[in-house]
């Protein structure tokens, strides 16, 4: 029989085009960071484009210029259009309260700067923040949505100790360019940098030395916590867990006055692309310095612009996560919900403490999810039988608007997106040439686990990779896992 199930799941137009540790550091943790932080977007406010203080990097110093010819960051971006990005330059005013100081992070559609409050009241610690600033092609929806997902994160009454993990915004406001384009802007506590360049930090290496391996189980522990809040409280799940959007904080505000002095010194490099200004990104705060200042870091969840509401009717099928990191229920559209972080933060785990993905595609340009399914079935074992019916029954199940895939077609099932179907009606793999059986979880375990917990190690793994999402831990389940007590 042939189902068109179209009402129950419609994808909003922002995924379509995306879909093209312990306890007392915890305790330590909420101590000293817990406030309550209320949410607001204000009314369009223009740029004072002078400035009432020349900070740092608009000192009188010539900052290097660098060549047309290559290309610099934001530019690298596919489709990269200058007229898109906000004209930010060092020394702006923006809605007549935040010197923009440094470019401190760049992407396909936005850049972000660190800025100055100048008009700090009491109820803000920091005199400093990171702004946001959204592309003017960026769907007013898109920018709404990760808005109002903030906005409802903050609003929620909770003691939840998980709540002031969650790297929300402090405020949102609208502003025009001079030649008239509309950008939102998002105004975050500044982050002191990705989880993965933290790790690098560590030891010099894209992998968790095992010294420090206490260190990230309580990051980890940390980390679950905020994910129990947004799932059990929030009620949001994630969509895009990954290393690139898990933060951690500064150790303290004097380095990042101690970076703002470095501006005079050293201005970003820049290039004139025409009307615009380039910025070379500067955002390298430094070493850590001590045992005492890697005690004051802790990590957060960030980036919301794909989060989705998991109490709403119907199940979810549209494709989300990073091609990597896909569930089994996403490639085989079978419905996806909060366990779907669930298995992204597993993958994430495995990634920090290895220094490399657990699924690696052949060429990482050309995804295969059979390929990536097969590689499923070499660590998790064969595929359930009740998975196999459950993805047959629901194979012609629709969503709406179609969406393009990876191979550029327009598609509304997850078969037609994957390049599906990839199991006969008895059950068999269609592509079992392709699976590795030489590869096994336990001869990949990553180097800073030991012989003594790898059993351990592994029992925590599985917990979070299951082929059947409701037969996954919970965040608030796994934070009690024996591997996560166990201390070296």
């Amino acid at each position: 029989m042939f189902y068109v199930r179209v009402f129950c799941d419609t994808i909003p137009s922002f995924i379509q085009r995306a879909a093209a540790g312990s306890s007392r550091l915890l305790h330590s943790y909420t101590r000293t960071h817990l406030c309550t932080t209320t949410l607001s977007c204000r009314s369009l406010a223009r740029p004072f484009l002078g400035s009432r203080r020349r900070l740092a990097s608009s000192s009188s110093l010539v900052p290097e210029s660098l060549p047309l010819s290559i290309p610099i960051d934001e530019e690298k971006c596919p489709g990269y259009r200058s007229k898109d990005y906000y004209p930010a330059n060092p020394g702006n005013i923006l809605d007549g309260q935040y010197e923009l100081i440094a470019k401190v992070g760049w992407g396909s559609t936005s850049t972000v700067w660190l800025a100055q409050d100048i008009r700090r009241g009491f109820s803000r610690a920091s005199r400093y923040v990171a702004l946001k600033i959204c592309n003017c092609d960026t769907s007013r929806e898109g920018a709404r949505h990760e808005l109002d997902m903030n906005a409802h994160l903050a609003s929620v009454e909770t003691t939840h100790r998980g709540r002031v993990i969650l790297g929300t915004a402090i405020e949102g406001f609208e502003l025009d360019s001079l030649k008239g384009s509309r950008h939102l802007a998002l105004v975050f506590e500044p982050m002191r940098e990705p989880l993965w360049l933290f790790r690098r930090r560590l030891g010099d290496q894209n992998k968790v030395p095992r010294p420090y391996l206490p260190l990230i189980k309580g990051y980890i522990s940390i980390l679950l916590e905020g994910l129990d809040f947004l799932h059990s409280e929030g009620n949001i799940i994630h969509t895009d867990l990954k290393l690139d959007n898990v933060m951690v904080t500064f150790e303290d505000e004097s380095v990042i006055e101690a970076f703002v002095r470095d501006q005079a010194a050293n201005p970003m490099a820049r290039k004139v692309a025409g009307e615009r200004i380039v910025y070379r990104c500067h955002n390298d705060f430094g070493h850590i310095n001590g045992k005492k200042a890697l005690g004051n870091i802790f990590p957060k969840i960030t980036d919301f612009g794909l989060a989705q509401r998991g109490d709403g009717p119907g199940p979810l099928l549209y494709p989300i996560q990073p091609v990597d990191y896909h569930a089994p229920e996403v490639l085989l559209g079978t419905g996806w919900s909060y366990s779907a972080d669930i298995w992204n933060f597993g993958l994430m785990v495995w990634d920090l403490l290895a220094g490399q993905g657990l699924f690696r595609q052949q060429d990482p340009r050309l995804y295969s999810a059979a390929q990536h399914l097969a590689e499923m079935i070499a660590f998790l074992d064969p595929i359930p039988t009740a998975l196999v019916r459950r993805e047959k029954y629901m194979r012609h199940w629709r969503w709406r608007p179609e969406a393009l895939n990876p191979a550029g077609r327009l598609s509304s099932n997850a078969a037609d997106f994957f390049g599906g179907p990839f199991f006969t009606d008895d059950g068999t793999f269609l592509y079992d040439h392709l699976i590795p059986y030489s590869r096994d979880l336990r001869s990949e375990m990553p180097e800073c686990i030991s012989d003594e917990e790898a059993d351990l190690f592994l029992g925590f793994m599985r917990r979070m990779l299951r082929w059947m999402p409701e037969e996954r831990a919970t965040a608030a389940e796994l934070r009690n896992d024996p591997w996560l007590a166990q201390m070296i």
